[in-house]
């Protein structure tokens, strides 16, 4: 085998090891640990909030560059969801 491949199974190890022994020394954040605490939610909550808003945000204008490419108008999409519906309803 080559130089190469030893090289690279000395490091992969290296990581492995690392993986295994950072997180048994590592203690989580205090308001991790008093999750009843009402501090302690409101952090967590607004951690969910930061997280999903880039999603919102970039969702909402890339469905709105989309339906402007190509050429729908909400009154195009509402009538259709409306001919749907009335024939799932008469069906």
């Amino acid at each position: 085998m080559n130089k190469s491949f030893y090289t690279n199974a000395i490091w992969a190890s290296v990581l492995i090891l690392a993986m295994f022994s950072v997180p048994m020394s590592v203690d989580a954040c205090p308001a991790c640990k008093t999750l009843d605490d009402p501090i302690g939610k409101g952090f967590n909550w607004s951690i969910l909030f930061m997280i999903a808003m880039p999603f919102t945000v970039f969702g909402i204008i890339g469905g709105t560059i989309f339906l402007q490419w190509n050429g729908y108008r909400l009154s195009v999409i509402g009538s259709r969801l409306k001919k749907r519906l009335l024939r799932v309803r008469n069906s």
